[in-house]
């Protein structure tokens, strides 16, 4: 492929991305901790809700719930 034909960005810089620009920063920061530590996101999920155009079908409670036991860990208290 030549130079030329080559696409001058990636999506997100040309404005085509999920929108995680418009996040303040901490919340950026905060997000990506929870990806690398494998904690549940009730915020990303509710991102996902307003993006497919369709409510939110779990409170914060039973997201973090129906989080752990897809992982194979029930909620435990230690």
């Amino acid at each position: 492929m030549w130079r030329r034909d080559m696409s001058w960005g990636t999506e997100r810089e040309r404005g085509n991305g999920k929108g995680e620009r418009a996040l303040p920063f901490p919340a950026r920061i905060a997000r990506v901790v929870r990806r690398m530590i494998g904690a549940p996101d009730y915020e990303a999920y509710l991102d996902h809700c307003r993006t497919a155009g369709h409510a939110p079908h779990l409170s914060e409670r039973e997201y973090v719930a129906q989080f752990f036991e897809s992982q194979g860990k029930g909620v435990r208290c230690c």
